[in-house]
């Protein structure tokens, strides 16, 4: 969060010897004996992000789905659900090995209840430190003919879950 505040104070202040200057050194930081490599192969990841995830909203990199893939990589897995009759479309993505929190078989939930194209937002997520919603099967059906719960017919989002 410190980052962001940085960085809108110099956007605000419209200084761009400054954002250069922060830039450059965001960048030393991360790869001190090549900076402008490490630059260029994260803006061709956000680009290819854009493509992949972008919303009629958002940039690609700015959606949740974009988000987690530029934050944590690429997914184990991902399991796509568009036609259940309960549901949005929704998607759970598992990452079998999760080095970051020292976690294994951690899961993320997206699910589209506006129904735009691409605009899928994080709804749970077994990560430590990300969005945990106990409550996530409510969110998703909540729209299933007041028929909210558990193990109810063409609910499948909890074995979906569990299982991939």
């Amino acid at each position: 969060q410190g980052d962001v505040g940085v960085v809108n104070t110099m956007l605000k202040e419209d200084n761009l010897d400054a954002q250069r200057l922060y830039l450059f050194s965001f960048w030393v930081q991360r790869s001190p004996t090549n900076p402008e490599f490490a630059y260029k192969k994260y803006i061709e990841v956000a680009n290819a992000i854009d493509k992949q995830f972008k919303s009629g909203f958002r940039y690609g990199f700015e959606t949740d789905r974009g988000y987690i893939y530029m934050k944590y990589g690429q997914p184990d897995d991902i399991e796509r659900r568009e036609e259940e009759p309960s549901a949005p479309p929704y998607e759970v993505w598992s990452y079998y090995d999760f080095p970051q929190t020292h976690q294994t078989n951690v899961k993320f939930i997206f699910y589209n209840p506006s129904l735009a194209p691409g605009d899928f937002v994080l709804l749970h997520s077994t990560a430590i430190g990300e969005i945990s919603n106990p409550n996530w099967q409510d969110e998703l059906y909540r729209d299933a003919n007041g028929n909210i719960g558990k193990g109810s017919f063409n609910k499948n989002a909890e074995r979906v879950f569990r299982d991939y």
